[in-house]
């Protein structure tokens, strides 16, 4: 599973579920966007009675990206109830998606439970700051969990909780959720400079790449 940075995929290349959460609904969206393209073929699960998934804004950027087929290669379910989500967790097998997990605000557990049960790489996406709302167990389930927050001109991403890194946030501009943005400061990473927390680094660093505006067509959102 890939999110289209390649940073990003490297410091949660080993976790069986990944988190990302926002208070920006436009920002999340368009990252999540870009993740279930260069993820596919994958399973896609929608929480929430409407909305959440925009399916021109997909079609448009997997165009963009070269990735035609798309329609046939993202296995879609909604999940409309509290009550639905955790038998429409388990009813996926292979990677998945899923949008808006704790959406109802309600049977948090049990939904962490199913995710945690999968066996299966899970990449979760969770409108609100999930260190204030939400399943606590599902913060435990999840490996690795990152914030994204909109800055002028882009955007940051900040790596909150990880067995192996360090906190670290990188900065991108918003151009780069519309495309490939090439290595950036990828070398680096794998030049260990992100050793393990127990290796005594504090706050991690902040990491800044250029990023290649592949197209600057603005992604309408459901």
């Amino acid at each position: 599973m890939s999110t289209g940075f390649r940073e990003l995929d490297y410091l949660m290349q080993d976790d069986a579920v990944t988190e990302f959460f926002s208070t920006s609904y436009p920002l999340l969206t368009s990252f999540y966007h870009l993740t279930v393209v260069e993820s596919a073929p994958v399973g896609l699960l929608v929480v929430g009675e409407r909305g959440g998934l925009n399916p021109y804004a997909l079609l448009q950027l997997a165009r963009a990206l070269g990735k035609e087929g798309i329609g046939e290669a993202v296995y879609l379910r909604r999940a409309f109830k509290a009550e639905d989500v955790p038998d429409s967790v388990s009813a996926f097998s292979g990677p998945l998606i899923v949008i808006d997990p704790y959406h109802h605000g309600k049977l948090g557990d049990r939904i962490a439970g199913a995710i945690k049960e999968r066996g299966d790489r899970t990449l979760l996406f969770s409108f609100g700051d999930r260190r204030r709302f939400g399943s606590a167990f599902g913060w435990h389930v999840a490996t690795s969990v990152f914030f994204l927050r909109e800055v002028k001109g882009g955007f940051k991403v900040k790596l909150v909780k990880s067995p192996v890194f360090p906190e670290v946030e990188l900065s991108y501009s918003t151009g780069s959720l519309f495309g490939q943005a090439g290595d950036g400061l990828f070398p680096w990473l794998l030049g260990g400079q992100l050793a393990g927390v127990s290796r005594g680094y504090a706050k991690g660093a902040l990491i800044k790449r250029r990023a290649f505006h592949l197209t600057s067509f603005l992604m309408p959102i459901a």
